[in-house]
């Protein structure tokens, strides 16, 4: 019984630290007022507009960070759970931390916080840095699942003024960042608390002393209680309150564990607090069923796979969550062509970097950082304040959509373009330094002022000429005449050119069916073979050799069909045949076996859906030069 008492005393002492805060004369909550426009219901929080800060920012910085970090750290693997994984007795993390600290049941996570001191935290330092690597919002991880706040709170006994390192170091990073013209990011992981700590409730969490930091004890399949919710929002709301962040972050469990009530709540307090403070205020989550009625939506690890007509945002890391000595970091090339990926598609980009245990920046972490801001100061014309083109770009690699989908990814090669624009200008970003002429093939230029020109962005403007389809093809002086002035990615500026999407596009469409090496059945002595990291037919020398394809047409209608391929010995002819019809293609010489490019086997017309016969073979054996074929490309018209 005075178990309950407990409970129920901080509980009400929460709701009055919540209701308290803000001015007073509130209205009861969902009455809307001209102070507070927004009530807790989906249709009103429609109204809200994310803001063109967001848009124009592109690249901002946060940091997981906090007592998770001094747990695993120096751990073998795994542990960025280090909360949840602690108790798990299947974990390795169970082991190491009984042995490194001791048992569970008496050396719980609460006895890890005071580990966390974080003598080397500088946040002038930290804010230095994110600047100098070209980031435009920044913000910590204001609290992450295992509930401690990394903040001066009187909502919960559970932060980083009271415990571990006793500094706020969420207003700390809020004075810094903000002194530097950063918008002010705050990220919140801590719903999941609720699931996170369900195993130690075997352990040290048992007797529900530490409710506020554990949670009340409950069973695995429990929906969160209200004083939990209760508390989840009122923290939240504090930091809102105190640090006045521009943007608010949630993870996953947002939808998972938070109700509707709740999660309506949360919107319609943090639209109306920044309403109220004339602030253009953004929320980040990670549902679509929300996104369908407000707020900006973010792919943890992943991203979009398509120019879409919202702005998003992706969430990714230099390497773990956590600092983990012991994990890889990813390459600067990847990242930044990521990032030119992202911007081209209409998002932003959200870095996570995670400092020591100690406060510092890991050295690795932070050359990685000084390489993507030297990068952006040379190409960040064509980056900040940019909106896409017509489509996203060009090129042989693509991308899975989603969260979780970037593990899967190719890497980017000197042949993908991606496009952005601001004001007159169009930019073309190579991922790889270019062929000394290249063509971008889906821009059509349909007329071009007398002034008309192309700059190579660090360096000035380059030779270029229209070819017979329209297309611009930029000519780069040799290597020796012109070095290339970054690293990473080539932005390309075009100004003076009328454009359009060149008829070409059309195989960049989600839709097009495309027929792989790997999928081909051989017959002769054809084989798979990869070059350069791409697959393709190769010992093409008999002109009797043939390639069969079953290919799926999921609807009826005219294709247009193309191939990629190379012909290093001299010019030669391919003939494709499929439903009672055949196309051929001229093969020009290409400039050896590994520069293929796309030849037009013309239109044919499919009339009803099915599974067809395709057969690519010598057009003409007399003229017959041996050809790789790297890919056969269907799509439909329109």
């Amino acid at each position: 019984m005075k178990r309950q008492l407990k409970t129920n005393w901080a509980w009400a002492g929460l709701a009055a630290v919540a209701i308290a805060a803000p001015a007073s004369g509130r209205q009861a909550p969902g009455v809307p007022t001209a102070q507070e426009p927004f009530r807790p219901e989906w249709q009103s929080l429609r109204a809200h507009r994310d803001p063109e800060w967001f848009r124009d920012a592109k690249f901002g910085i946060y940091t997981h960070w906090g007592p998770v970090t001094a747990g695993c750290e120096d751990a073998p693997q795994g542990g960025e759970w280090y909360g949840n994984e602690m108790y798990l007795t299947n974990s390795p993390i169970f082991d190491y931390h009984k042995q490194k600290f001791g048992d569970q049941h008496t050396f719980g996570y609460k006895d890890v916080i005071p580990l966390f001191t974080a003598p080397k935290f500088d946040p002038e330092k930290w804010a230095d840095l994110f600047a100098r690597a070209g980031a435009k919002f920044a913000g910590p991880v204001a609290v992450h699942h295992d509930n401690f706040a990394m903040w001066d709170s009187a909502v919960t006994p559970w932060n980083s003024m009271k415990m571990g390192p006793k500094r706020d170091i969420t207003g700390e990073l809020a004075k810094a960042y903000k002194a530097r013209g950063l918008k002010f990011l705050t990220t919140f992981h801590h719903g999941f608390a609720w699931r996170y700590f369900e195993p130690a409730f075997e352990f040290d969490a048992a007797d529900g002393k530490n409710f506020m930091l554990y949670t009340e004890p409950h069973g695995a399949k429990e929906p969160p209680s209200q004083r939990f919710q209760e508390q989840w929002l009122g923290m939240v709301m504090e930091v809102v309150r105190k640090y006045e962040p521009d943007m608010i972050w949630f993870d996953f469990e947002l939808q998972q564990v938070i109700t509707p009530e709740y999660q309506q709540r949360m919107f319609a307090e943090y639209y109306n607090w920044a309403y109220a403070h004339g602030k253009q205020s953004a929320v980040a989550h990670k549902f679509r069923e929300i996104h369908a009625h407000t707020g900006i939506l973010d792919f943890e690890r992943g991203r979009e796979d398509s120019l879409v007509p919202y702005p998003w945002l992706t969430d990714t890391a230099l390497g773990p969550w956590f600092n983990r000595k012991a994990d890889p970091y990813r390459s600067t090339d990847n990242l930044i062509h990521v990032l030119a990926d992202i911007v081209s598609k209409n998002g932003c980009l959200l870095l996570n970097v995670g400092p020591n245990a100690d406060g510092s920046i890991p050295e690795r972490a932070e050359k990685m950082l000084l390489e993507i801001g030297a990068w952006l100061k040379v190409n960040g014309e064509a980056i900040y304040g940019t909106r896409p083109w017509l489509v996203y770009g060009e090129g042989p690699t693509r991308s899975g959509g989603g969260g979780f989908s970037e593990g899967k990814d190719q890497a980017f090669t000197a042949r993908d373009v991606r496009f952005t624009t601001k004001g007159d200008a169009l930019y073309a970003i190579m991922l790889g330094w270019p062929e000394r002429e290249f063509t971008i093939h889906a821009i059509q230029s349909d007329s071009a002022a007398p002034d008309a020109k192309v700059e190579l962005l660090g360096h000035g403007a380059v030779p270029h000429r229209i070819n017979a389809e329209k297309q611009i093809v930029i000519c780069l002086p040799a290597l020796n005449a012109v070095q290339p002035p970054c690293e990473h990615a080539f932005a390309f500026k075009l100004t003076g050119f009328t454009t359009s999407v060149h008829p070409v596009t059309r195989f960049e469409q989600p839709d097009t069916i495309r027929l792989e090496p790997a999928q081909a059945t051989c017959e002769g002595k054809l084989h798979l073979q990869v070059n350069e990291g791409r697959p393709n037919i190769g010992f093409w020398d008999a002109p009797e050799d043939r390639l069969h394809w079953l290919v799926q047409v999921k609807a009826p209608g005219r294709y247009t069909l193309r191939g990629e391929c190379s012909s290093a010995n001299g010019a030669s002819g391919l003939k494709l045949s499929v439903a009672g019809q055949s196309r051929s293609a001229e093969v020009p010489k290409t400039d050896g076996w590994f520069k293929p490019q796309f030849v037009s086997f013309g239109e044919l017309q499919f009339d009803q859906p099915g599974v067809f016969h395709l057969v690519v073979e010598a057009s003409s054996p007399d003229r017959w030069r041996a050809v790789n074929l790297y890919e056969i490309q269907l799509v439909r018209h329109p």
